[in-house]
């Protein structure tokens, strides 16, 4: 039967390329004949000297562990410079395995890879963002230790934002029997009518065995309750060494539907009987509903009209840079969720498997992109790996094809290319639909595209074309049956907290003249201050609000917000040493800006008002801008008691007053029908008093190595009141059953390394990341600063839930006789 193991844990990492490779090789006169011989790279070896590695535990992001930042690196690339890196590892196959099929599956490395088992050349990798399995039967020994290294070249890029490096992503061993089911080998397909749903399930089968009987091929349907619901059979005549697909048809009575609010799914589970006997199960979950476009009612979601509330968003967060854990991407999703948004696109590339899973669960609608737009045999295997991967997951509603391809689009050699694409994308997925991320001037590049034959399923663009923002109305009038959705709006700058000028930056010397250009600085009163007020954007650019008016027309399916969350490189306009973009609507922690309270207010059902700035300013601040951004019919400001009116709340826009500051309270107040529905404040704060920790997503936290616990970091005063303005240094302790992982505090200009137990808090916040060990029990959380009282936190870890992955396949070096390097093999390795 099949095994799944965790290989994540116990590798050993070494910084910089290897020019020695010929520990126990053939041909040792030449330093690295690894391409002489067969088997003959030494670092794949089991007892090389690996005394100068370090240890390590994956997903690894080499150039965020490293956080090397210099002025001398790209910009965009967040000033940590690229590299080569090595990983290796040893572990056990146990005897009893002799004779299956071994395969490793790695979720994403970045980039140009090159993996060795037991010395063995297994293969190469040129994406660091698709995911990729290699059979590795013919070179493990089983009953005895093995060894496996991965040659990692980050040296180039694959797009113009922070990339990160290294194995950033989990790796897995699959045991399974020599007759299986392949990897991502599964195609459930539907079609939904009368609360029926009419399957049809596809298995590629691998046969690597001289089986010529009959296999018998069986799923079995799992409803979201757990309950077998039915089951499909079929028998088909084995070749020797010859795989084949089956294809089982079945049906669904009463299906419950995949949904934003109820994100129901089923499980199909594959079975493979040879003589009676199972030989392999393998499970795919799958959702049901249905997605239709049409212009009267815009996009379609199970009959339900829904507008997307998506968010673009970029692989990167605080703590960890893009080695984001399976727990991090959670995390990142349900943060999202929990503002408001429905929709999220992978910009711009396959994400983590863990990305799609998340957004099964919580219930938000998924843009799947490929990184770029080409019909090679490269770049279309990238995207055939995308849709094989990718297809069953409810969440994906539309595949994007391509981004802002500028060489390209309006260009006959583009019509040829997006065309082939679309070819071949409709037939390995006849259930979804296909866009382009279309840009700068759409409008003209899309009547070309038109007019040369090439008909995309949904129109996709990206802003305004110079913020005209009647674009959208002017292609409709010569398209009026096509839809069209927002692939990215937008890109509005904003520091969170920050309101006042930072004399880090508030100057000329801090941003770069010639990115000045492309800049709408709306109100120059504030110009280098990339303030939270969010008056910050690029010439094509928009504020969310202005974005949510251009797409109530039901041809506009929705719109994707540039960002989510904030991320490394990209900072424009900024210089050095800024190496976080502002455009996030939640910062690289996770931290909501006021920008994000923007659109949650707007996309509340319930009534929700948003007031800023804080009120904890020195005496002397003089007139401070407060704003107030609300869903209600009518708002109030009142200021230390006096109100400033009771006036009409504009749909799309904020009320501003200009107030002059004195300590005190201030209010804002909702209306609808003449009576209050909510109301905030904020309270001038008083001497700080302690420091709070307080878990941000709080569930039941799993003892597996792998869980992660994310922890806001603040100061209160007195009062219990939060302190805004406190930037002191916090370090941190944590005992028990969880580790240090990670911390941030989502400031541009910070370039402390992230992977120290201390930060200073950002604009009154901090994060920490704990990491569970594998023991069940408490974890204990300390954090201390001067002048104030420390916090404390205590968290309980649980076992292992049943579809958390348990690791088997720790090395067992330890317990066999592994060899040991000679003497000058050791020497050789010194001198690297």
């Amino acid at each position: 039967m099949r095994e799944i193991l965790n290989m994540d844990f116990d590798w050993r990492f070494h910084d910089g390329d290897i020019e020695v490779t010929n520990f126990y090789s053939v041909h040792e006169v030449f330093d690295n004949p690894s391409f002489m011989k067969s088997a003959n790279c030494g670092i794949a070896k089991v007892g090389y000297n690996k005394h100068k590695w370090d240890e390590i535990k994956l997903p690894h992001d080499f150039r965020h562990y490293k956080s090397n930042f210099t002025k001398e690196a790209v910009a965009s690339q967040g000033y940590l410079p690229p590299g080569i890196a090595w990983y290796r590892k040893e572990f056990f196959i146990p005897a009893e395995h002799e004779g299956k099929s071994i395969s490793i599956e790695f979720d994403g490395i970045f980039r140009d890879s090159e993996v060795y088992v037991n010395g063995a050349y297994v293969g190469n990798h040129l994406s660091g963002y698709t995911s990729f399995s290699y059979d590795i039967t013919d070179f493990i020994l089983c009953g005895e230790n093995n060894a496996i290294a991965v040659r990692v070249d980050a040296t180039k890029y694959e797009g113009w934002w922070y990339e990160g490096a290294g194995i950033y992503r989990d790796v897995r061993l699959i045991i399974a029997d020599r007759l299986k089911v392949k990897y991502n080998g599964v195609f459930v397909k539907s079609k939904i009518k009368d609360n029926v749903a009419n399957l049809e399930i596809e298995i590629e089968i691998e046969n690597e065995a001289p089986n010529n009987d009959y296999v018998k091929v069986t799923a079995e349907i799992i409803d979201p309750a757990g309950n077998k619901i039915n089951e499909y059979t079929s028998t088909f005549k084995l070749k020797e060494y010859e795989g084949f697909t089956a294809k089982l048809k079945g049906d669904i009575n009463e299906v419950c539907l995949w949904n934003l609010e109820e994100p129901n799914q089923y499980k199909a589970v594959v079975s493979l009987y040879l003589a009676e006997k199972k030989v392999d199960e393998y499970i795919q979950k799958f959702g049901l509903r249905t997605i239709e476009y049409t212009v009267e009612k815009g996009l379609v979601l199970n009959g339900q009209p829904t507008k997307l509330q998506g968010v673009c968003v970029h692989d990167d967060f605080a703590g960890v840079g893009t080695a984001m854990s399976r727990a991090v991407i959670r995390h990142k999703i349900y943060l999202l969720k929990k503002w408001g948004a429905n929709a999220y696109r992978c910009s711009h590339n396959p994400p983590s498997p863990y990305l799609l899973e998340a957004c099964d669960d919580y219930g938000i609608l998924v843009m799947d992109e490929v990184r770029l737009m080409s019909s090679s045999k490269e770049f279309m295997g990238q995207m055939k790996d995308l849709i094989k991967r990718d297809r069953n997951h409810p969440s994906v509603f539309i595949w994007s094809i391509g981004n802002e391809e500028m060489a390209i689009q309006g260009r006959k050699v583009g019509v040829q290319i997006i065309n082939h694409m679309l070819r071949v994308a409709h037939k390995m997925d006849p259930t979804r639909a296909c866009t382009y991320a279309n840009n700068a001037h759409w409008h003209d590049i899309t009547i070309f595209h038109e007019q040369n034959g090439l008909h995309m399923d949904v129109f996709g663009f990206n802003y305004y074309c110079l913020r005209t923002f009647d674009m959208y109305k002017r292609l409709h009038e010569k398209y009026p049956d096509r839809m069209i959705v927002g692939t990215e709006n937008g890109s509005a700058l904003s520091t969170r907290g920050q309101y006042l000028p930072r004399i880090e930056e508030c100057h000329e010397d801090a941003f770069d003249k010639n990115l000045m250009k492309i800049m709408i600085w709306s109100n120059p009163e504030r110009l280098y201050n990339v303030s939270a007020y969010g008056e910050l954007y690029t010439l094509w650019g928009a504020t969310p609000l202005e974005t949510f008016r251009t797409a109530q027309e039901n041809y506009v399916s929705g719109y994707f917000l540039w960002t989510g969350f904030d991320y490394r490189g990209e900072v424009a306009p900024m210089n050095w040493p800024s190496t976080i973009t502002r455009f996030g609507l939640l910062d690289l922690c996770g931290f909501p800006k006021d920008l994000a309270h923007h659109c949650r207010v707007k996309w509340s059902k319930e009534p929700a008002i948003h007031l800023y700035p804080h009120w904890s300013f020195d005496l002397d601040v003089g007139e401070i801008e407060v704003d107030m951004v609300a869903n209600t019919e009518e708002v109030e400001l009142i200021v230390n008691g006096k109100s400033y009116g009771r006036v009409e709340n504009p749909k799309w826009d904020i009320v501003k007053n200009f107030v002059q500051y004195e300590p005190g309270r201030i209010i804002a107040i909702g209306y609808n029908g003449g009576e209050e529905v909510t109301r905030v404040e904020h309270t001038t704060v008083t001497k700080p008093s302690k420091i709070n920790l307080e878990v941000v997503e709080k569930r039941e936290f799993i003892a597996d190595g792998e869980d992660n616990i994310f922890i806001k970091v603040e100061i209160l005063d007195e009062n219990g009141v939060h302190c805004p303005n406190e930037q002191r240094l916090i370090s941190f302790e944590v005992s028990g059953e969880g580790e240090f992982l990670g911390c941030g505090n989502g400031d541009p200009l910070d370039l402390a390394h992230e992977m120290n137990p201390y930060r200073n808090l950002f604009n009154g916040l901090a994060l920490l990341i704990v990491r569970t060990k594998r023991n069940v029990g408490n974890i204990k959380v300390v954090a201390k600063s001067f002048g104030v009282e420390s916090g404390e936190l205590e968290i309980n870890v649980t076992i292992p839930t049943e579809d958390k992955l348990v690791e088997k396949c720790r090395s067992k070096a330890m317990l066999q006789k592994v060899a040991t390097p000679e003497p000058e093999k050791d020497a050789a390795d010194n001198a690297l």
